[in-house]
């Protein structure tokens, strides 16, 4: 990298940090998160372990580590109120574990399950939740669906990788296909939920239609779902999916990525769902 290319990327890390410090993130995460977002991009080959807002993270990939980070924690995805200290968290799609990360820096005292269905994400991910000796964490290495069943599973044929796109869908990932157990998230609530996230790489609506079939989503006051829009591009569904959130009494805020032209192309769509008054 010359010299000019490196002076234009500090020069975005510092705007980048700013940005940060200005967010919604209490202190002194936001400054944690700044700090370590400068340290990241001075990193031209990071090490297999780094430091991510004073956790050591083991991570599988310099380019998947960016993204979580720059996803979860810079742009704070993840964000929610809760009315207590001591919040119970299912995060559904928990791959090395960013997110339960970003979770328990909010609130320390939270109480989090985790399912992640990669056999080698997963190891990944219970490795930094050992190493980071966090308390009230439980994870899984499950995928979720509407039976309980082994199921395909499909990931990147290179095995040093955990790609954010493994999926128990095909057209999602064509790549290495092998299989692994898959339950109802609904045999996991048994009381009151503070956050649901929902990150499933297309199976967000089997374990949508599980919950309200169940009689589950009763026990959930907020989601953050990330729907996947136009993994078969020939296919509209996302009215059934905020039709089954109005029905449930969810309100809902949407935010999705854009393209410089209006075409029919696989779309993130991220959905944060809560209850209100005259719905809950």
């Amino acid at each position: 990298m010359n010299l000019t290319m490196r002076v234009k990327k500090l020069g975005g890390l510092m705007l980048a940090a700013r940005q940060v410090r200005s967010s919604q993130l209490p202190e002194p995460l936001r400054s944690e998160v700044a700090n370590t977002l400068w340290q990241l991009g001075l990193g031209f080959n990071l090490p297999s372990t780094v430091s991510i807002v004073g956790y050591e993270v083991l991570h599988r990939g310099q380019a998947q580590l960016s993204h979580l980070f720059n996803e979860v924690f810079v742009e704070a995805c993840y964000l929610f109120q809760a009315d207590t200290d001591r919040p119970s968290i299912l995060d559904c799609g928990s791959n090395i574990g960013m997110s339960i990360l970003f979770f328990k820096k909010l609130y320390p005292k939270a109480r989090i399950v985790g399912f992640e269905p990669d056999p080698l994400t997963f190891d990944t991910l219970k490795e930094n939740m050992a190493r980071n000796a966090l308390s009230d964490v439980a994870v899984h290495r499950l995928a979720l669906g509407a039976r309980d069943e082994t199921r395909k599973f499909f990931r990147a044929t290179d095995l040093n990788t955990s790609d954010l796109t493994m999926s128990l869908l095909k057209q999602r990932n064509d790549g290495r296909e092998l299989e692994v157990e898959c339950r109802r998230l609904s045999g996991f609530i048994t009381d009151r939920i503070d956050l649901l996230k929902i990150d499933v790489e297309g199976a967000e609506q089997e374990v949508l239609d599980d919950l309200v079939d169940s009689g589950k989503l009763r026990f959930v006051e907020q989601m953050h779902i990330e729907y996947h829009h136009h993994i078969d591009t020939s296919v509209d569904t996302l009215s059934r999916t905020l039709r089954l959130l109005e029905d449930e009494g969810f309100g809902y805020q949407i935010k999705a990525s854009s393209w410089p032209l209006p075409i029919p192309y696989f779309q993130d769509i991220s959905i944060f769902c809560y209850r209100t008054p005259s719905r809950g």
